[in-house]
Formats: structure tokens, sequence, C-alpha cells
């Protein structure tokens, strides 16, 4: 039940935000780079290229908690 207090925010607003460049890491150590995850690459965070702290838009921590169907038969097929 993490994903109910962690993330929070509307998920169509932080879908509109896996579109913006250029962000800078919330702790002032640079710039963030886009990345995905390697098990749903439907799943784009920003990671800190100095501190490494990572950023997850609305929506995202609860997506990676819970694998869809999809993402099973993603796996087993490719």
């Amino acid at each position: 039940m993490s994903e109910a207090v962690l993330d929070i925010g509307d998920p169509a607003v932080g879908s509109r935000l896996n579109k913006a460049v250029n962000i800078s890491c919330p702790s002032g150590h640079g710039l963030m780079e886009r990345r995905s995850d390697p098990e749903q690459p439907h799943i784009w965070y920003e990671e800190c290229t100095t501190c490494r702290h990572v950023f997850l838009d609305a929506g995202e921590f609860t997506d990676l908690k819970f694998k869809t169907l999809m993402d099973w038969v993603k796996k087993v097929f490719i």
C-alpha cells in the first residue's frame, strides 16, 4: 500500500511531464536524464547524472509496482 501514500498527483499530468526536457535535479546537483524501466519500457523516469536521485511522475511508482498482464506477455515473448 506504499503507492497510495507515495504516488500522489494526477497521472495525466505525469504523462505530460514525460515530454519535458532539460529538467534540473530537485536537489540542485545537475541535469536529469530520461530513462526507461527495462521490464516495463512504457515507464519513463528521470535520474540525476550527478547524485543518481530518481524522479517519478505521478502514477509511475504505482505502475512500476504492479505489472499488467501485457507486461508479463511481453516478457515471455521478447
